[in-house]
């Protein structure tokens, strides 16, 4: 990814609040690393941040062809820079509190919260392009973890970025966790949020094949699908026999080729959850 130090660019735009969710998820396709939605009366202002090293101009013809196709013709796209800085000072207004499952909650270090009996808390700090536990794919991630993970497991978090599915893995018990991801900054940013919240894990940077070598119980890929098809059947190599996966991070659409490549790789599908455009599948290795 693009050094932080060199900024960010910010897309703006206002739409119909029918229309919020769709767009959002085309920011995110479109390589988008924060969003900030604010609502007022029936139009949604959105704000899309990009990694300087992104190209600007083509992000917008894309973003501004698909407007188009919902009829939105007329939508200015505004666009400005933010310093890193600013932007983690800007995004503390927007990090809430986030209750994932009955029994995980993701916040940040300075709104302390107190989990009840059985729960867990995930400390997260916001850092630009790394998770806060906001989007619904890491939500959708987090829910299949919970009903999967059991005690003592060996677990894998692939694509790891803030940590936070890894980082509750271990907090449900995991016993050997393993965080793997291609960005040397995700990787520091996922070592300070494991030391916020006292796990212990493997730190590796690469992809599917860093973690090669050895079997896990559970898997958890939180990565778009254009990553995600290559792997597949390097993930199922790593699952031992009986190992469940859970891929997060699937727009809705993509949902009956990635289940195709998903049977082809040699997983069996065992759910498909959603939330709003966003689906996880939970598959098993045979």
């Amino acid at each position: 990814m693009a050094n932080p130090a060199a900024g960010w660019h910010c897309l703006t735009l206002a739409v119909p609040l029918l229309h919020a969710e769709v767009v959002s998820a085309w920011c995110f396709e479109l390589g988008s690393c924060g969003l900030e939605l604010e609502e007022s009366g029936e139009v949604s202002q959105l704000k899309a941040y990009f990694a300087d090293s992104l190209g600007l101009e083509e992000m917008r013809r894309e973003l501004g062809g698909r407007l188009a196709g919902l009829g939105l013709t007329a939508t200015p796209l505004q666009v400005g820079r933010v310093e890193p800085q600013d932007w983690e000072q800007e995004w503390r207004r927007f990090f809430q509190p986030v209750w994932a499952t009955p029994r995980i909650v993701i916040h940040p270090s300075w709104i302390p919260v107190e989990p009840g009996p059985g729960q867990v808390a995930v400390v997260i700090d916001p850092k630009m392009a790394f998770g806060t536990g906001g989007h619904e794919s890491t939500q959708l991630g987090l829910e299949l973890l919970d009903q999967l993970l059991a005690s003592g497991e060996v677990c894998l978090d692939l694509g790891t970025g803030s940590g936070i599915l890894g980082i509750a893995a271990g907090l449900l018990g995991a016993g050997d966790l393993t965080l793997v991801d291609t960005d040397p900054l995700a990787l520091e940013n996922a070592g300070e949020n494991l030391g916020r919240n006292g796990v212990k894990a493997r730190l590796l940077q690469g992809s599917i094949e860093a973690a090669a070598g050895r079997e896990y119980d559970l898997v958890l890929a939180n990565i778009q699908s254009s990553v995600l098809v290559p792997m597949l059947g390097a993930v199922a190599v790593v699952l031992r026999p009986g190992g469940r996966v859970v891929f997060s991070g699937l727009l809705d659409r993509e949902e009956k080729v990635f289940c195709r490549a998903v049977a082809s790789a040699g997983l069996g599908e065992m759910e498909v959850r959603r939330r709003g455009e966003w689906i996880a599948v939970a598959a098993r290795r045979a």
